[in-house]
């Protein structure tokens, strides 16, 4: 450039300008500009930019970056130095894909050549997403809130947009045993080892499975039953607990007493009606309900045997007996033993007769039998000289 020719530079709020050389052939001027990037964003995030064959720009999917010289301009993408190549006479200057660069001026004393530059934001990013980049009173940014809204929890994951805070999502569903260690990790327990309960076996997996552990081993129903098992087998499960349960056990209860009956020796003479001899002498047969189980009902039995020893007047006819009162009823006469005969002489003996009595009985029942000697005189006069009641009870649930 001629003599007399005056150059500067001015630097903006996104490019540095750098000015050296005097114009001269052997020392020509050197412009050199650099793109200012923020090093400390008005967010006071980290600086993420990068550089693309059209602007800076940072989208969703990648960031990418680079400056390409084009005439009039050296670019050193070691340095991140850019230098403009003066004429000796004029001075022009070539836009690059990231920074516009503009000359005002003449090159005179009074109207210096002035080169000013802007960073290009690429307003349509090759991928075609939205420019993340923006400029400001500083430099150009990028801040990490501004590209948390780039990213989306898919399953398995949760994210927090406004932290960026990425983290994994166990299910909620029932059973789920997968949750976070001590450690912030993902953590599957390790399942406690089964322990098996009374009546059953098994390890619990594919090889061992849990099942019932019958005492006396595996036999068919038809092995010992010709009816049908669904209609007659008594196990059962109930549907609110889950338990199994058979019906309440068995019981049979059997009981036999002796009682002397302190009659006094009665002489009991001719009435032709059948009387109870003494009633406060009686044997008793008594269940008492729930004695044995309150949820079966009884079969219940009660056996009276009766030894009277009588002697008896010529001519006598008479008949013995035992009157049997259920749970506090009447008494009516139940005849075991007679002397019938028109002519009969004087007579002792022992004679020996039972009656018996039998009920079922529904569940939360009692049952009371009692039996009162009894006798029925035709002619003559008997005389009671000893009278032994035998009672056998029985009693079996249903």
């Amino acid at each position: 450039m001629g003599e007399g020719t005056a150059l500067r530079v001015t630097d903006t709020a996104t490019v540095d300008l750098t000015l050296s050389g005097d114009g001269s052939t052997g020392t020509p001027y050197d412009v050199s500009a650099t793109v200012r990037v923020d090093p400390a964003p008005p967010g006071g995030g980290d600086q993420l930019l990068q550089a693309g064959s059209d602007g800076l720009f940072l989208e969703c999917e990648q960031v990418r970056g680079c400056l390409v010289a084009g005439d009039g301009i050296e670019y050193d993408p070691a340095t991140g130095e850019i230098a403009a190549t003066l004429s000796p006479t004029e001075l022009e200057v070539s836009d690059s894909a990231t920074v516009d660069l503009t000359l005002s001026g003449d090159g005179s004393a009074g109207t210096p050549y002035s080169i000013t530059g802007a960073v290009v934001l690429d307003p349509t990013p090759p991928q075609g997403g939205g420019n993340l980049i923006q400029a400001g009173a500083d430099g150009i940014f990028l801040e990490c809130a501004d590209v948390r809204g780039c990213v989306s929890a898919g399953d398995g994951a949760a994210y927090d947009e406004a932290t960026g805070v990425i983290s994994a999502r166990p299910s909620t569903d029932a059973g789920n045993s997968l949750s976070l260690g001590t450690d912030g990790g993902l953590l599957v327990p390790t399942a406690d080892q089964l322990t098996v309960g009374c009546g059953l076996q098994g390890e619990g997996t594919a090889a061992d499975p849990l099942a019932v552990f019958p005492i006396a081993g595996e036999r068919a129903w038809t092995a010992d039953w010709s009816c049908d098992a669904a209609a007659h087998s008594t196990l059962r499960c109930d549907p609110g607990s889950g338990a199994l349960w058979t019906p309440p056990e068995h019981t049979t209860s059997m009981v036999t007493a002796q009682q002397l009956h302190p009659l006094g020796n009665p002489a009991m003479p001719a009435t032709g009606t059948t009387v109870i001899i003494n009633s406060t002498a009686f044997a008793e047969g008594r269940y008492d309900a729930d004695t044995m189980t309150s949820c079966r009902g009884v079969a219940f039995s009660a056996v009276f045997e009766a030894h009277a020893e009588v002697s008896w007047t010529a001519n006598s006819q008479f008949d013995l007996g035992l009157a049997v009162s259920v749970n506090g009823g009447t008494a009516p006469v139940r005849l075991g033993y007679s002397e019938l005969a028109a002519t009969n002489p004087v007579g002792r003996r022992r004679a020996s007769f039972s009656v018996s009595q039998a009920a079922v009985l529904a569940p939360h029942t009692g049952y009371v039998v009692r039996a009162y000697p009894a006798i029925r005189v035709f002619t003559g006069t008997v005389t009671i000289n000893q009278w032994i009641t035998d009672t056998h009870l029985i009693a079996s649930t249903r």
